[in-house]
């Protein structure tokens, strides 16, 4: 009997060695995956579209099902509401899930063991617009790997908020995520906290504190100058 007991804790904890860890991730800050790069769809243009579209190193669709355009899926720049979250524009570019129901896919080549973009949804109320913001780690054939709601998870909340996302992801213990899914309600993904395109120029604010900085460090130059030839 203590043989066979022995046998069945072994097999166990052989088999909790083999599966694979997942986890939420809610900061980019120790992030190792891939980025969300829009750089092409930051020129002034708004789409609908139920894909295929290149966004970098994926291919963003849309599944047939309801939602409120009628044209699947936004992506680029232009003017969006996310009700109690606040809204998007100016140079905010982003892809997104234009109803209450249904995903969008994020499919790549390459493995990665975390896989996250910046995120925001529709909330009025405490309440989502539609069922509820799901994000999915994918495998290679489409198979959600680990799912997440954002609701009850890691809910963003952003009241009155212009332009701002959160970072959501997932992470794994192997390299087996090779796609992203999200949807479950009016949900957009970007690749930043501001929307702003990876590497892109800066903002007039961030263009106004970075010469603030240049005039500063030069100031603090010249009079360590003017000390050494006293």
């Amino acid at each position: 009997m203590r043989i066979r007991n022995l046998f069945v804790a072994a097999a166990a904890l052989a088999l909790s060695a083999g599966a694979s860890q997942a986890a939420l991730i809610t900061t980019d800050a120790a992030y190792t995956g891939p980025d969300l790069d829009l750089t092409g769809y930051d020129n002034g243009s708004y789409n609908f579209t139920y894909g295929p579209v290149a966004v970098g190193e994926f291919t963003f669709t849309r599944d047939n099902t309801a939602n409120n355009s009628g044209q699947g899926a936004v992506v680029g720049q232009g003017g969006y509401g996310l009700a109690d979250n606040g809204s998007f524009g100016g140079n905010a570019v982003y892809i997104g899930v234009d109803g209450g129901t249904g995903f969008g896919y994020l499919k790549g080549a390459k493995a990665y063991s975390q896989m996250g973009f910046f995120f925001n949804y529709a909330v009025s109320g405490g309440r989502p617009f539609g069922d509820f913001p799901i994000i999915s780690a994918l495998d290679l054939n489409g198979n959600v790997l680990e799912e997440y709601n954002l609701m009850t998870d890691a809910p963003i909340s952003t009241p009155g908020g212009f332009n701002q996302f959160q970072f959501r992801g997932i992470t794994r213990d192997t390299a087996d995520i090779y796609g992203f899914r999200f949807g479950g309600s009016y949900i957009l993904a970007s690749g930043t906290a501001t929307g702003d395109v990876i590497g892109g120029i800066p903002e007039p604010t961030t263009w106004a504190l970075m010469i603030l900085g240049f005039g500063s460090a030069g100031a603090m130059l010249r009079r360590r100058r003017t000390s050494y030839a006293l």
